[in-house]
């Protein structure tokens, strides 16, 4: 743990959705999830989108 770290290694998640041990919200923990990536569009037969 580094100085600017406020974990305890209590590191359960609480109702109210923050971290009971250094009161941190769980994205403040884990950092928000990446978007999906784009599903890109099938190609018909003539290379055109379908």
């Amino acid at each position: 743990m580094d100085d600017e770290n406020p974990c305890v290694g209590i590191c359960i998640i609480g109702e109210d959705g923050y971290c009971e041990g250094c009161g941190r919200s769980e994205d403040e923990i884990y950092g928000t999830p990446p978007a999906p990536a784009p599903i890109p569009a099938e190609s018909g037969a003539d290379g055109k989108a379908a």
